[in-house]
């Protein structure tokens, strides 16, 4: 019986407990809250391309230690184009997140004081409609551009 329920989740990517468990919908806008973070003009984009930028959505220097994080954790220098290209230290479980710039370093710290800033998760209750969030495990992402063989 568990091999079936797994076999019947393996068009969700990601985690298949939380992709399709939730009841609860995105905001649409009738529980008549104001929006705590978004614009209008930010919701209209949300609606019409699926994302939106939260413009300093947490302090540079916070966003920098992530980042300077994110390097150090792949073992790549900034300012050395070649290490950027090297092959990972750890090929993902996931095969088909090898080589799409993802870094699984999922409930670090950083990645958390990102969260739990008071901007990401107004923004994030305006988009759901409510201010009772749960976290998911996510990655952080370290792309760059193409160049041959590293496509």
């Amino acid at each position: 019986m568990q091999v079936e329920t797994m076999n019947a989740h393996k068009e969700i990517p990601g985690n298949p407990s939380t992709a399709k468990s939730s009841q609860i919908k995105l905001n649409d806008r009738s529980n008549g809250e104001p929006l705590r973070v978004l614009s209008e003009e930010d919701w209209k984009f949300w609606v019409d391309n699926g994302y939106v930028v939260i413009k300093n959505a947490v302090p540079k220097e916070q966003a920098k230690r992530m980042a300077d994080y994110l390097w150090e954790y792949e073992g790549k220098n900034p300012d050395d184009i070649e290490s950027w290209y090297k092959r990972p230290n750890v090929e993902m479980q996931m095969k088909e997140l090898n080589n799409t710039g993802m870094v699984e370093i999922y409930n670090h710290q950083y990645m958390w004081d990102n969260r739990q800033y008071p901007k990401v998760h107004a923004a994030f209750a305006d988009v759901w409609g409510t201010e009772k969030l749960w976290a998911t495990i996510d990655r952080a992402n370290l792309n760059f551009p193409l160049r041959p063989g590293f496509e």
